[in-house]
């Protein structure tokens, strides 16, 4: 395969970062192919500046094109089981922004339509890619900490503050929820990933500003995993601070383990039985730092890691066996979670 021809459906923000990553894919990656944006899908039609994309406002017209490899959703929630159903007809790859759907129901029937059709499908759960979540993987592997005895990982962002979001599609009860569904998403997919399946969660959620959102602006969640360990995840689109909170802090026996999700280059290792704590660096040679620059060149973790993760899902058309993005499955384990909050 000397090419992978892609479709952005929806021209939103984080449909620049979709767009951005194929760029930035083929000027600093060795990749086996070349990663092309094709088409954006709109509404409206919209002036595109970029020689080889094509604006079209037909989604059939794009799913009919035999060159066409696979389309990546970036959609409000509620029109992906839509867009899905669509594409399951012409039997193309789907790679969907996170959360997968604004219900439970549409999320059952979108991983249950790409399975019943052997479709290749993804979920941008993005912070997978970091690479300071692979060292703390390779660390919790060999009981670096000791036994977990309770973990917590929060993000705290400050942009619905902003007036002028009140109406937007986000705050809306149609797009299926607020800070646990938009932000905490990522996070619940990280303990799947790192920590373990959430058997329980019992959730404390609010809005403040009641006049500009319909759906949650805070949720804290207190969590029992299938393996007995307890924990947090909390989510706010309303606190600001100098530097935004993204964190994950693990407690053990034997010490603890933290990292800052917004620098992906180093966890902080504490042990307690020498009082010492260990800043521990990803090596550039690490097999995380393959689709990921190093620190100097970084583009920003955020545009780092949806690089990373559509480079993993066209590696996945491309025949790889050694990818690590998540699925439609690991999207509706997220969503499953996610649910519970009433």
């Amino acid at each position: 395969m000397n090419s992978i021809n892609y479709a952005i459906i929806g021209f939103g923000g984080i449909a620049r970062n979709h767009a951005l990553a194929a760029y930035d894919a083929n000027l600093r990656h060795n990749l086996p192919y070349s990663l092309n944006l094709s088409y954006i899908v709109t509404r409206k039609p919209i002036e595109i500046s970029v020689p080889g994309i094509t604006n079209v406002t037909n989604l059939q017209t794009v799913l009919e094109d035999p060159n066409l490899d696979f389309i990546s959703i970036c959609t409000p929630n509620e029109s992906h089981v839509d867009i899905v159903e669509q594409a399951i007809a012409y039997g193309k790859p789907i790679y969907c922004e996170k959360p997968l759907a604004s219900t439970l129901l549409d999320a059952e029937k979108m991983n249950k339509l790409v399975h019943e059709n052997n479709v290749i499908n993804g979920v941008a759960f993005i912070y997978r890619f970091l690479p300071a979540i692979a060292l703390l993987k390779e660390e919790l592997e060999k009981k670096t900490i000791g036994s977990i005895i309770d973990f917590k990982i929060k993000t705290y962002h400050n942009s619905y503050l902003n007036k002028e979001k009140q109406g937007t599609w986000r705050t809306l009860k149609t797009s299926g929820g607020g800070a646990l569904l938009d932000l905490g998403s990522h996070l619940i997919d990280l303990i799947h990933y790192t920590l373990g399946n959430i058997k329980e969660i019992q959730y404390q959620s609010r809005i403040h500003f009641k006049d500009r959102s319909e759906v949650d602006e805070i949720t804290r969640g207190e969590i029992l995993l299938d393996n007995g360990t307890l924990g947090s995840v909390e989510a706010s689109r309303v606190f600001a601070e100098e530097i935004q909170t993204d964190q994950m802090i693990l407690f053990g026996t034997t010490g603890s383990m933290k990292l800052d999700l917004t620098n992906p280059y180093i966890i902080q290792i504490h042990d307690f039985n020498t009082g010492s704590t260990l800043y521990k660096a990803v090596p550039e040679k690490h097999p995380s730092m393959r689709f990921y620059p190093k620190e100097r060149n970084s583009l920003g973790f955020f545009q780092n890691c949806h690089t990373a993760a559509i480079i993993d899902f066209a590696n996945k058309l491309n025949g790889m066996k050694d990818t690590i993005g998540a699925d439609f499955t690991d999207g509706l384990k997220c969503q499953e979670v996610i649910s519970k909050l009433k």
